[in-house]
C-alpha cells in the first residue's frame, strides 16, 4: 500500500482514538467511504480503473474498520448482519476487474447510503 495511502488510513484510524463520541466516529467513517466510492465510481465510469482500483483499496480499508468497530454485546444479531454485508461489500470491491465495473461501485454507493441514513434516524431517535 502506497505511503499517502497508509496516512490516509492512519487518519481514519486515529478517529477511533480521540474523545469523540460512538455516532461522531461512525459518521466520519462513512462520509468517508461514501466519498470514496463516489470516487470510485466516477473513475470506473470515465474509464480510469487504476484509479478505481485504487478507491476500491481505500474504500476496502474504511469498511474494514466499520466491521471492527461493531459491538456485538449490544446488538449480537445486528452486528452479524452488518458484518456479512461489509464482508460482501469487501468481496465485491477486491474483484480484480473492479476497475471496470462501476455497477459494483454503484451497489456498494446505494448500501453505504442506506446503512448511513439508518444510523443517522437511530441516533436522531436516541438523541430526542
Amino acid at each position: 500500500m502506497a505511503p499517502s495511502t497508509q496516512y490516509e488510513i492512519g487518519m481514519y484510524e486515529r478517529v477511533l482514538a480521540v474523545g469523540s463520541t460512538p455516532f461522531e466516529r461512525v459518521s466520519i467513517m462513512y462520509n468517508g467511504a461514501i466519498r470514496l466510492c463516489r470516487q470510485g465510481l466516477s473513475s470506473a465510469q470515465s474509464g480510469d480503473s487504476d484509479n478505481a482500483k485504487a478507491k476500491a483499496e481505500r474504500l476496502c480499508a474504511v469498511v474494514r474498520r466499520l466491521d471492527v468497530c461493531l459491538d456485538f454485546t449490544i446488538a449480537p444479531e445486528l452486528c452479524r448482519n452488518l458484518s456479512r454485508l461489509y464482508g460482501h461489500i469487501q468481496e465485491q470491491l477486491s474483484r480484480p476487474t473492479i476497475g471496470e465495473e462501476p455497477m459494483v461501485f454503484e451497489e456498494t454507493l446505494q448500501l453505504l447510503q442506506t446503512l448511513w441514513d439508518g444510523f443517522k434516524t437511530a441516533n436522531s431517535r436516541d438523541s430526542g
